[in-house]
C-alpha cells in the first residue's frame, strides 16, 4: 500500500464505549501526488471521499469508477478496494475512514448498500467540517460527527434518487418483499406490482442492492424465523407453517444453510 507523501491526517479522540458504536479511524486531506495508491483485499474500514481537484481511478470488487473534481465515492466494509491518482492530473481529496455497528445501520437505513459512486455530489462542506472537528477538538466529538454523517448519507440518498429513477422502483420492491416475508415468494407477483418483466425486475433490484429479490426475501424470512425462535414458544413446525415453508424439514435445512445451526440449536444457544 502506498500513501500520498503530502497528506494531512487527523485522529478523533474517542472513549472506548463510543468507539464500539462508531470507530472514526482517521480523516484528513490528500494533496496531489501521482504515486498515490491504496489496496485492501477485504476491507474492515469504510472510506467516504470527496474529490476537490484532479481525478483518479477507483476499483471496488468488479466495478471501476473514474471520479473527478466534484464527485464523491463510498468504499464499503467487506469489499475489495484499489484506488489511485490519475498520473497526469492527480487528485486532491478529503476523506473519512470509519467502521462500526452504527455505520452498518446507517447504510441499511439510507439504502446505500453496494452503492459506491456519486457523480456530481458536493460533500465539501460536510467533509471539511469533520476534518476541522478532528483537528481542533481535544474532547470526544463523535456525537457531532455522527450528525454530519447523517447529513452526508441523506445527501447521498437524495442524490441517487434524483439521478437514478429506477431506485424508487427498487425501493418499492424492497418494501413489498419486507411486508410479504411470511408468504411464499412469487416472482410473478413482484413483477405485476412494479409492471416490469421478470428480467427487468431482477436487474433493477440487483443493481440497487447487490442481491436478487429472492435472496433479500429469504434474508427477511430468516430474520422473522430468528425473532420467533427467540421471542415465542411456537414449535419449529408452527414457525415453518407461519412462514409458508413447505414443511419443517425444509425450513430447518434452509435455516441451517443460512445461519450454520438448526432452528432448535439456535433457540438453545440464544
Amino acid at each position: 500500500m502506498k500513501r500520498a507523501v503530502n497528506e494531512e491526517i487527523y485522529y478523533v479522540k474517542q472513549t472506548g464505549s463510543v468507539r464500539e458504536l462508531l470507530n472514526i479511524q482517521m480523516c484528513g486531506i490528500t494533496y496531489p501526488d501521482r504515486n498515490y495508491e491504496i489496496s485492501r483485499e477485504i476491507s474492515n474500514v469504510a472510506c467516504i471521499e470527496y474529490i476537490e481537484k484532479g481525478m483518479g481511478i477507483v476499483e471496488i470488487d468488479d466495478q471501476t469508477f473514474y471520479p473527478k473534481e466534484g464527485d464523491s465515492y463510498f468504499l464499503q466494509v467487506g469489499t475489495k478496494h484499489h484506488y489511485f491518482s490519475a498520473r497526469e492530473n492527480p487528485w486532491q481529496k478529503i476523506f473519512i475512514n470509519v467502521s462500526g455497528g452504527l455505520l452498518d445501520s446507517l447504510i441499511e437505513g439510507y439504502g446505500l448498500k453496494n452503492i459506491y459512486f456519486f457523480k456530481g455530489l458536493d460533500l465539501s462542506k460536510e467533509m471539511r467540517h469533520v476534518a476541522k472537528l478532528a483537528k481542533e477538538n481535544t474532547e470526544d466529538c463523535t456525537e457531532q460527527i455522527i450528525c454530519i454523517l447523517n447529513q452526508i448519507f441523506f445527501k447521498m440518498r437524495t442524490h441517487i434518487k434524483c439521478t437514478d429513477p429506477t431506485l424508487g422502483v427498487a425501493e418499492r420492491m424492497k418494501d413489498y418483499l419486507r411486508n410479504h416475508a411470511a408468504s411464499k415468494f412469487k416472482i410473478e407477483k413482484l413483477c405485476q406490482y412494479i409492471s416490469r418483466s421478470e428480467s427487468q425486475t431482477i436487474k433493477i433490484f440487483k443493481e440497487a442492492y447487490g442481491i436478487t429479490p429472492y435472496a433479500y426475501f429469504l434474508e427477511k424470512k430468516i430474520k422473522l424465523a430468528k425473532d420467533m425462535l427467540l421471542n415465542t414458544n411456537l414449535s419449529v413446525k408452527q414457525i415453518a407453517d407461519r412462514l409458508s415453508f413447505a414443511d419443517e424439514y425444509y425450513f430447518s435445512n434452509v435455516f441451517k444453510q443460512k445461519t450454520g445451526v438448526s432452528p432448535s440449536k439456535y433457540r438453545k444457544k440464544s
